[in-house]
């Protein structure tokens, strides 16, 4: 192939421009994202039981869709809360399943299950879960001025609708809203002293909020379908319906047309507010959607009233754009660093243009096929580009070195091209192998992580394939061309001098093997000891600007109280002198919640020069700390639902009995609350919530002829908020509910004045047919796998290890957990113990391919060994820079390590095959050592100091984002540094030996 485009350079230039046409066309419309788009196979179910409390939930409604679930396969685990009124369900499929047929499958579920529950349980939701789970742009609409109803106006009925409109918009939900309803409320006292009940409202009430059809008028020369318009066009005329006993409805309660029940609330820097939330379609682009809606805030902040305005707490295309853009300045700082390196050895500029030119084809041509592939420019991938830099050069400078020495030896140019390509083509295949084969692996890796880094894997095979292909093109054509151009400069005298001293060196590192193989040694101990100090984590934090607070007030608070701890929360971040703005809601339907005891806080932090981000989090987490009767912690945002809640420590605890669950989770708080590492340490288990037991007495219930169903019916028309129908304004649809007046129900002892009907038809106290009884109850109810559980939760701080931390909470479990209770890592815990087991294996696979592409190309069984040998060894050295620089060993250094075993078999790989070929032609051992270490000395720095030079942004981590990129590049560069000492002197010192035994060997066999 090299011989075809030698001798064809229009032909090699038309291929390069084509790699760059289509990859400029690509780069101009690809998506741009922080994740790629992965579907997770997760499909939520949520049921609303009106009135019904936390053990009728679970009973009835959650249990019976877990009995149904459990038949269908390929389920990870399923998880439920049931709370007051309320079921939620997640199942959690293997990321193998397609989520469609799970949703299809888990709805059908569902369907069975619901014919079983009774009535009054509203037909559950199921719906599938992805990426576009996570808002791309959250906006508050405040003022000081305007009341609620106006504010709900605006937000429900012109923004949400208008932003809906805009092209990739997913959903957009509103927080701290409440709708209008028709409120029917009941003032018992006068019921009752009429002689009704809450049940013969309720059925006068069904009865005229009624549209129907009619039938149909079948007339000799036209047809008429008939429709009963049955409800009253304004909230009065329905209290003029008639009542059993002749009176009319509002005789005896209220009817009029207002907001529901407050039980949520907004605020934007403790002003009113609806909190606007804008999901973006699967496929959209995230950075053009929050472009787009960021346009129609502004057009909606010229025309809302005056002292009402729009401002936003979230936006995800800050980071996104942020992080691309430092992604791309790395991306060239690097490529230019790495254009110094090799102009510095080979003297030229048009010279240095050859290999450097590699860079712009190999990262646009691998734009080009993202695109095609349906892929995004994320931060997966943008990191990919930037450590393939220093890699997709390295086969240029190669090729290009081996001709120049060729031309030295006085072919002529195209004689030398030919020549030194055909030297170094089998080397090239094997190390592009060898890389390749490296990361092959990771694409099996199971888990989020195995779906998130395929793209990066991706990414640089084809970038390595590529810069293969202009290796054997380009690279030889241009060379030819250029062959004497480059001039002797101050650096290459000097490199001159070096090349000698080497050869000194080299040597005596042969006439003193023991000594060479005793350093190395002591090297990896001492990397192994750094390795063992090192921080391990899962993914380092990012300084992303922005993060949650979470604050919940003691089960029971009521509005009133946790809005005012709301107050108080919300006092601290203002003073704080780094905090630029913040929005908080509380109360029903924030993050999920039912109740209304606690909320979320979203914060933005000041842009400039300021602290750390987890430096803010952990002053604000000591100024929550001092507030009383509410638990705040401070989080980090989620980046993915796919990984759940963002806190470092996550387990579920299982057992049969919830009072001994309380136990343990009150242990665990107790001894983890203070424990030095452990921070924001809490537990979703919330049983004892003031719950008031009414219990019939059945034989005076049958001695009256009172069913139980009519003693629930009375009381959940009258505290439940009972739903009867819907009323129309307009286009609109609303609500209708009936409950008791405000001030009825807002008294335990008012239960003594509620009466049921007897048989005979005479009203009975309540009291008088069911005990009332108060004492604790469950607030939620979770389950995990159809058993009990609660989970528990903690962050890490200051050098706290996670790996540690960990093992410290599993011991703690194993110690503390009775017979019949377990326990299972989740979230990150189970995504890091999942990756890292997945990481193990991957390495070794990776090991066991270079060693079959090596044994192939050395035509040995042992050989490989030698090469492999450097591997480990230079991962000490990779683990010693992380230590001393004091970067975590997480997700994105792991693949460093990983990336770092292609790099160094490359490097050895050049060197044994070259030694190989000299054997061949004759050439002694120690001789072809010697000048195979002399003709690969060059070509082995520069592609070493070229990927250093490429990753040199990268490690130093002075950009936006760095701290997700910084691990690998401080990895690989740990490992460069230390394997090419290795590569140097080890490598020709442990081939010598294994010649030495080799020709023993074949000496004893012969004798």
């Amino acid at each position: 192939m090299y011989r075809f485009f030698i001798r064809r350079p229009v032909t090699s230039w038309m291929l390069m421009f084509s790699f760059i046409l289509l990859g400029l066309y690509s780069y101009f419309n690809i998506p741009i994202d922080r994740l790629p788009n992965v579907d997770f196979p997760t499909v939520t179910i949520s049921t609303t039981y009106n009135g019904a409390d936390a053990q009728t939930v679970d009973a009835v409604v959650t249990r019976q869709i877990e009995d149904e679930l459990a038949t269908i396969s390929g389920i990870e685990y399923i998880a439920s809360s049931s709370y007051y009124g309320t079921s939620r369900i997640s199942v959690v499929f293997s990321l193998e399943k397609d989520v469609d047929v799970a949703a299809q499958e888990v709805r059908d579920a569902v369907q069975r299950a619901y014919g079983r529950m009774p009535i009054g349980v509203d037909p559950p939701v199921v719906r599938k879960v992805d990426t576009s789970g996570v808002p791309v742009f959250v906006m508050l609409l405040h003022s000081k001025t305007a009341d609620y109803q106006t504010l709900a106006y605006y937000a429900d009925k012109l923004i949400r609708r208008d932003v809906e409109r805009i092209y990739g918009v997913g959903e957009v939900d509103l927080g701290g809203f409440r709708d209008n309803v028709l409120w029917v409320r009941i003032n018992p006292e006068k019921l009752w002293a009429r002689g009704l009940t809450p049940s013969d409202v309720a059925q006068v009430v069904q009865n005229n909020l009624l549209n129907s059809p009619a039938g149909s008028i079948y007339g000799t020369q036209r047809d008429y379908v008939l429709r009963l318009y049955g409800k009253p066009e304004k909230p009065e005329d329905l209290g003029l319906s008639s009542l059993p006993n002749g009176l009319q409805l509002r005789d005896v309660a209220k009817v009029y047309f207002g907001e529901d029940e407050k039980r949520g609330m907004a605020r934007f820097m403790g002003e009113q507010a609806i909190v606007i939330v804008v999901y973006k379609q699967s496929n959209a682009n995230t950075v053009q959607v929050v472009d787009a809606v960021k346009k129609k805030m502004e057009e909606w902040n010229k025309r809302l009233p005056a002292g009402m305005r729009l401002d936003y707490t979230f936006d995800a295309s800050i980071f996104i754009k942020d992080s691309v853009r430092a992604a791309i300045e790395e991306i060239v700082m690097g490529s230019f660093l790495t254009a110094v390196v090799v102009y510095l050895f080979l003297g030229s500029l048009r010279v240095t243009f050859v290999p450097v030119f590699a860079i712009p084809v190999a990262l646009l041509g691998t734009i080009f096929f993202l695109y095609i592939k349906g892929d995004s420019l994320n931060t997966f991938t943008l990191l990919a580009m930037a450590v393939a830099v220093g890699i997709v050069i390295d086969d240029a400078i190669v090729v290009l070195e081996s001709i120049f020495r060729r031309a030295q030896e006085g072919l002529n140019p195209l004689e030398a091209a030919e020549l030194g390509t055909r030297i170094v083509i089998f080397a090239l295949l094997a190390s592009t192998a060898s890389l390749i084969v490296v990361f092959l692996p990771v694409l099996f890796l199971k888990g989020v992580i195995g779906k998130f880094f395929s793209g990066f894997v991706f990414t640089l095979i084809v970038a390595i394939a590529i810069s293969y292909l202009v290796s054997l093109s380009f690279t030889p054509m241009a060379t030819a061309r250029l062959v004497g151009v480059s001039h002797e400069n101050k650096f290459m005298r000097a490199y001159a001098k070096f090349e000698a001293l080497f050869d000194k060196a080299l040597l005596w590192s042969l006439r003193h093997k023991l000594f060479v193989i005793v350093i190395s040694l002591v090297t990896a101990v001492l990397g192994f000891f750094l390795f063992q100090k090192t921080k391990k984590e899962f993914f380092p934090v990012v300084d992303e600007g922005r993060f949650l607070v979470r604050f919940e007030t003691p089960i029971g608070s009521s509005f009133d109280f946790t809005e005012q701890k709301t107050r108080e929360i919300e006092a601290i971040l203002r003073r704080n002198p780094y905090v630029d703005r913040f929005g908080v809601a509380m109360g029903q339907g924030v993050a999920g919640r039912p109740d209304v005891n606690g909320g979320m806080g979203f914060v933005y932090l000041k842009s400039g020069k300021r602290p750390h981000m987890t430096v803010i989090m952990n002053q604000l987490r000591n100024e929550f700390s001092k507030l009383r009767d509410v638990r705040v912690s401070v989080e980090s945002a989620p980046i993915s639902l796919g990984l759940g809640r963002q806190t470092d420590v996550q387990y579920v605890v299982k057992g049969p009995y919830l009072e001994e669950l309380q136990r343990i989770a009150d242990a665990y708080m107790r001894d983890f609350g203070n424990r030095p590492g452990f921070k924001d340490v809490d537990t979703d288990l919330r049983l004892n919530e003031p719950q008031v037991r009414i219990i019939p007495d059945r034989q005076k219930l049958a001695d009256l002829g009172i069913d139980v169903k009519a003693v629930s019916d009375t009381l959940q028309i009258l505290f439940g908020k009972y739903k009867v129908g819907t009323y129309e304004v307009g286009s609109e649809s609303y609500n209708a509910y009936i409950k008791a007046d405000e001030d009825f129900i807002k008294e335990v002892e008012n239960l003594k004045k509620v009466y049921v009907r007897a048989k005979n038809g005479n009203l009975v106290p309540l009291y008088d047919v069911v005990q009332i009884q108060q004492g604790p109850g469950y607030h939620v109810i979770n389950r995990f796998n159809r058993q009990y559980s609660f989970t528990l939760y903690a962050n890490l701080s200051g050098s706290k290890d996670l790996a540690s931390a960990l093992s410290e909470v599993e011991s703690w479990l194993q110690a503390n957990l009775p017979p019949g209770y377990s326990y299972e890592r989740v979230g990150q815990a189970r995504e890091f113990a999942r990756s890292f087991q997945g990481f193990g294996f991957s390495v070794l696979v990776a090991l066991l391919g270079v060693y079959m592409i090596l044994a192939s190309l050395f035509e040995s069984y042992r050989l490989p060994f030698i090469v492999l040998l450097m591997v480990p060894l230079a991962a000490m050295g990779a683990f010693g820079l992380l230590s001393l620089t004091g970067t975590s060993l997480s997700v994105p250094s792991y693949f460093g390590i990983i990336l770092l075993i292609g790099i160094i078999v490359r490097d050895a790989v050049l060197f044994i095959e070259r030694i190989l070929q000299l054997e061949k032609e004759g050439v002694s051992s120690r001789e072809a050592i010697l000048q195979a270490r002399r003709e690969r000395l060059r070509p082995i720095l520069m592609t070493t100091l070229t990927v250093v030079a490429a990753l040199l942004p990268v490690a130093l981590g002075l950009t936006a984002g760095s701290e997700f990129r910084k691990p690998l590049a401080v990895a690989i560069i740990g490992g460069i540094l230390s394997g090419l000492p290795l590569s140097l002197f080890l490598l020709p010192v442990l081939y010598e030996v294994f010649t030495i035994l080799k020709k023993k060997t074949q000496r004893e066999h012969r004798a």
